[in-house]
């Protein structure tokens, strides 16, 4: 068995060296990824509410919270404050649109742009919009059992799979 080099100066193994630059990077980015955790469990319980589904990916829900944040750097406070005003008030869903009209107008735009961005795959419109899911947006997934999320591909679904028919254009003189 061949002996593992060891860096003259400390006796330390290259292994013991890339372990603690490992666990130095994980150490440093533990407060951001605690923080970024707690939003995005808002957010999460949020969405759940909204689109009352338990299946949402906390992955996928991360990176829409974190595009909706850079749209608008007030989102994940009025979020918040939505996510509590609702379960605080225990507010059924279907009461939810005339409840913030009449009692949070300020939040009212929340909803909406939690639901575009899920079922959508769409953080903000026009020039600002940020496309954060396709293929896993809730509108493809919804009906994933019997259809498939168009392609950029013409033709029906799949047809970019096999080989386009080949024509023999040949040239063809015009008599003028």
């Amino acid at each position: 068995m061949t002996a593992m080099p060891q860096l003259s100066y400390f006796g330390l193994q290259r292994r013991h060296l890339l372990g603690a630059a490992v666990a130095a990077g994980a150490v440093r980015l533990l407060p951001w990824s605690r923080a970024a955790a707690a939003d995005a469990g808002g957010f999460m319980a949020l969405s759940t509410y909204l689109t009352e589904r338990e299946d949402l990916s906390a992955r996928l829900g991360a990176r829409m919270l974190a595009a909706l944040q850079a749209l608008d750097g007030q989102f994940d406070a009025q979020a918040q404050a939505l996510w509590q005003w609702v379960a605080a008030e225990k507010i059924p869903l279907a009461e939810l649109n005339e409840r913030l009209k009449a009692e949070k107008p300020e939040l009212a735009a929340i909803p909406a742009q939690v639901m575009q961005a899920w079922y959508l795959g769409v953080a903000g419109s026009g020039s600002r919009a940020r496309v954060v899911a396709y293929e896993f947006a809730l509108n493809a997934l919804t009906v994933a059992d019997k259809l498939k999320p168009p392609t950029y591909a013409y033709g029906v679904y799949g047809s970019w799979t096999s080989n386009p028919t080949t024509f023999d254009l040949q040239r063809q003189l015009v008599q003028a």
